[in-house]
């Protein structure tokens, strides 16, 4: 009987031991980090609206246990990773269900048997650099889920929190922001041949705006001392655009051609096949639609069959605003 006794207090002593302490332990697990980072918030956010990019800073993508796949879109809400574990059985996800852009990423992680949790990204602005705050938060199940979250998983969270923004800020300290641009569809289509005045450009990458500007500034003096009339946007054609030098032909389309003299020739345009896009933004951006286009035709079966050009819609001199800029893009093919 003494036996039983003893066997009973020692019951109840680990039954309070077990059920008592997380009476007082929070009945939410909460996690939050901060870090101020060198890199400009444009630049930080393009790191962790897109989900395949975490692979490079985040700890548990650098974790072998762990296989992964991506579903949804590329970047923004929608956006998803689902993973399963090597040595278990469950797996979880992990998708972006909120965000405002340079400012806050809200998503939405499944741990399936082990439960959800809601985590956050605020990046803001210092004089210092820029303040990225990361957080975690789910449910605190009394009692053992208490005790997990308490001994277990949020030491281990805070560890990787902290490491992974470090890894974040390394990453991204030299990175520049990304040119804002948009591409329009692409379009298989035909175009007729022009005339044109054209000055030929050899530069590097440098002096092109100044080599460009000067071409155009001179056949538009050619022109209106010359009487003749133009006939649509300027634009460029290039027959170089890859190493040290850049070759070029600047040009003007003009209803009647007037026989002109060195440096500027009379050139008729491409008649024929071509793919085109517009491209929204500054010019140094067109090198992502001209490989939007280049994507085109390798999955279409098509072959390049001459050299590309450029339509400059948008005149800089009276829309200062680059992310408005507009640029027709062609590319004749076969």
């Amino acid at each position: 009987m003494k036996a039983l006794k003893i066997v009973i207090i020692i019951f109840v002593v680990i039954l309070g031991i077990i059920l008592i302490p997380p009476l007082f332990m929070p009945s939410e697990m909460y996690v939050e980090k901060t870090h101020v980072m060198k890199a400009q918030p444009e630049v930080i956010w393009d790191q962790i609206i897109c989900l395949e990019k975490w692979e490079a800073w985040d700890v548990w993508h650098q974790d072998s246990n762990i296989v992964g796949h991506y579903e949804g879109p590329a970047c923004g809400v929608g956006a998803k990773n689902v993973w399963t574990y090597t040595n278990m059985d469950n797996g979880g996800s992990q998708a972006i269900v909120e965000a405002r852009e340079f400012e806050y990423i809200k998503t939405l992680l499944d741990f399936q048997e082990m439960g959800t949790a809601d985590a956050e990204f605020f990046l803001e602005e210092t004089e210092e650099g820029t303040k990225v705050t990361w957080n975690i938060r789910s449910d605190s199940p009394y009692p053992i889920g208490r005790w997990i979250n308490t001994l277990l998983i949020k030491p281990n969270v805070s560890e990787a929190y902290e490491k992974g923004l470090q890894n974040l800020d390394e990453l991204t300290k030299d990175m520049k922001p990304q040119p804002k641009y948009e591409t329009g569809e692409v379009q298989l289509t035909e175009v007729k041949s022009m005339d044109a005045l054209a000055i030929r450009a050899e530069t590097s990458m440098e002096g092109l705006a100044d080599a460009m500007g000067g071409a155009f500034g001179q056949l538009m003096q050619f022109i209106q001392t010359s009487g003749q009339e133009v006939a649509g946007y300027p634009f460029a054609i290039w027959y170089q655009w890859e190493g040290e030098t850049f070759v070029i032909d600047n040009c003007i389309p003009v209803k009647k051609a007037i026989r002109a003299n060195d440096p500027i020739r009379n050139i008729k345009t491409y008649s024929g096949k071509v793919v085109t896009a517009k491209h929204t933004g500054n010019y140094e951006s067109t090198q992502y639609s001209w490989g939007v286009l280049e994507e085109y035709v390798k999955n279409n079966n098509l072959k390049t069959a001459g050299n590309p050009w450029e339509v400059y819609i948008t005149d800089p001199m009276t829309e200062p605003d680059e992310s408005k800029w507009i640029t027709m893009l062609y590319w004749p093919v076969k």
